[in-house]
């Protein structure tokens, strides 16, 4: 299954910083629901998504450490012509999801 495909929780437009550390305050919520890391974060195709999805991924690491025990998973991918993506997965999702 290309990564475009995996169903997802939710789907975020990051297009900076502060965008980035909400997205991480709605995955932590949206993870305390579900209790399942899957999760599509959209990156402008620019020079700063790289620099923005690792701030992400840092602080969603840093703040997840403590409450989730196991590891993400993470696939980045061309979504479209305007955006990269960065699709969240835990273990259990992406070994049924991805394979």
């Amino acid at each position: 299954m290309h990564p475009s495909q995996v169903p997802v929780i939710h789907s975020f437009i990051v297009n900076d910083v502060r965008d980035a550390i909400d997205a991480v305050d709605i995955m932590l919520q949206l993870y305390e629901q579900h209790n399942t890391v899957r999760f599509r974060i959209l990156l402008p195709k620019a020079n700063t998504a790289r620099s923005i999805g690792y701030i992400l991924l840092n602080e969603l690491n840093l703040r997840i450490r403590y409450t989730f025990k196991g590891n993400i998973r993470y696939i980045v991918y061309h979504h479209d012509s305007n955006h990269y993506a960065l699709l969240l997965l835990d273990d259990e999702s992406a070994n049924t999801l991805i394979g």
